[in-house]
């Protein structure tokens, strides 16, 4: 498990990309597909669509929070001189 804020911003990054990835090869499928899918398969499918839209506010969130704590994080960390520049 990622310990550093860097290293957890680094994972949370990777694991949007991944979820994006996902989306859009779901939606591919999706045109590919869907004129033989079933009413369910096509309920499975928009509640899978909601699952990831869901878990890719909740990661974008995370990724800002991340981002704030490292910029504060980082601040604590420059000298004055530094930040007057």
């Amino acid at each position: 498990m990622p310990r550093t804020l860097q290293e957890q911003l680094d994972q949370v990054e990777r694991d949007i990309k991944l979820y994006m990835e996902f989306d859009e090869a779901e939606k591919d499928r999706f045109d590919r597909e869907s004129y033989v899918w079933t009413a369910a398969d096509r309920i499975e499918w928009q509640e899978i669509q909601s699952d990831n839209a869901e878990r890719l506010r909740d990661l974008g969130e995370e990724r800002d929070a991340l981002r704030i704590h490292l910029r504060i994080s980082d601040f604590g960390r420059k000298p004055l001189r530094a930040l007057h520049r």
